[in-house]
């Protein structure tokens, strides 16, 4: 009889554990699995105003600049001036010891007073000489010989005054002044050294205008939607077509706008353009030579005639296009999903960014650029942090 009992207990447990799992199964099916929340890169798309914006590395430099020198070499008697200083066009900056160039003054005087006494001599002879010439006293050959002395000697004069200008002109080169109003940016030497001519002593800058020097890119040269430029008045004609500004680092809050003044058709050795943009000088701004800047180049930004022309079209990666047969359509992220957006393509980049347009496009938008074919509509995704 016990033995009967325990068969009963032991299979009534088993079918209790049997019903536990079937039970238990039976809810996992009915249970919706989790969705897997897919990581996506997204690239965002820069508004109309902001299509072709650009920013570059630029620094300051003067309106005028001159690197100073002697046109004669000696050695520095006096510096009147330090860098920084402000001169006025005209104002004595240096000057050499003059006690060679007043030799040299002295000899060329001497040298000339020699000469005239000489060809004072030659004339007073050759005077004499041609009275007897005319009287038939003397031969033809006899006068030539007179009258070309006082040639010579005349010569001798003009060559002693000659240099005699040329060294008062040495001495009044021993002083070098300013060619124009502006300030001091450096000095390259020091008081009673020895110099050469041409030698830069001071570098000079006119700061009532200043210019800012920058490179652009020969990619963005290629791509900027700008006309074809033969000369500079082409060059200023067309430049109402885009905003030019520089920002300063000290001072992220304010803008200041740039005319452009001129770019070099040259490229240089690393395949950038140099241009230089004209800022005038701002009376709280304390602009000077060298300091860096940020040059933000709008191509687009004055023109309402380009901005229409360029709505709702933006450069994205070519890796963001999804094809399906001959339709296009890019994934917009939106609160945590997926949209699929009909776009048109344009011609691809040199940087395999490809152009897009369409009516449902909007500056600000964010596009995911890479595994488009595994996205399906409505999915949620989160973006990948970089």
């Amino acid at each position: 009889m016990k033995h009967i009992i325990k068969i009963l207990i032991g299979a009534a447990i088993i079918a209790g554990i049997c019903y536990g799992l079937n039970t238990f199964r039976e809810k996992k099916l009915s249970e919706p699995e989790p969705e897997i929340i897919r990581p996506v890169r997204t690239v965002t798309l820069q508004g109309n105003n902001e299509t072709f914006t650009r920013k570059y590395f630029g620094t300051v430099q003067g309106g005028k600049r001159a690197d100073l020198s002697f046109r004669v070499s000696g050695t520095l008697k006096n510096i009147y001036v330090e860098k920084g200083a402000s001169v006025k066009k005209g104002t004595l900056l240096a000057t050499l010891d003059p006690r060679d160039f007043n030799t040299r003054i002295s000899q060329a005087q001497s040298a000339l007073s020699q000469a005239q006494a000489q060809y004072k001599n030659a004339e007073a002879d050759f005077k004499r000489y041609e009275n007897l010439y005319k009287q038939r006293v003397i031969a033809k050959a006899q006068y030539d010989t007179y009258k070309t002395q006082v040639d010579v000697t005349k010569s001798a004069v003009n060559s002693a005054s000659a240099n005699v200008k040329s060294a008062r002109d040495a001495l009044r080169d021993t002083e070098l002044r300013a060619p124009f109003d502006g300030v001091i940016a450096d000095r390259t030497v020091e008081n009673f050294q020895d110099v050469t001519a041409k030698q830069t002593i001071f570098i000079l800058q006119d700061l009532s205008a200043l210019e800012i020097v920058f490179n652009i890119p020969d990619n963005d040269v290629l791509t900027a939607p700008i006309p074809q430029v033969r000369s500079l008045r082409d060059l200023q004609k067309h430049s109402s077509l885009f905003a030019m500004n520089a920002r300063f680092e000290a001072m992220p809050d304010r803008v200041f706008p740039l005319t452009l003044k001129e770019i070099a058709t040259q490229a240089t050795a690393a395949n950038t353009y140099p241009v230089t943009a004209v800022m005038p000088q701002q009376e709280d701004l304390r602009a000077l030579p060298g300091m860096a800047v940020t040059v933000e180049l709008n191509f687009i930004g004055n023109n309402q005639l380009e901005q229409q022309k360029t709505a709702n079209k933006f450069f994205i990666p070519s890796t963001a296009i999804l094809n399906q047969g001959d339709k296009n359509f890019i994934w917009k992220f939106e609160n945590g999903k997926v949209t699929k957006i009909p776009v048109n393509v344009g011609t691809l980049q040199n940087d395999s960014s490809v152009e897009i347009n369409g009516k449902d496009l909007h500056g600000g938008d964010v596009i995911v650029t890479a595994g488009v074919y595994f996205l399906r509509e409505g999915q949620h995704v989160r973006l990948l942090e970089e």
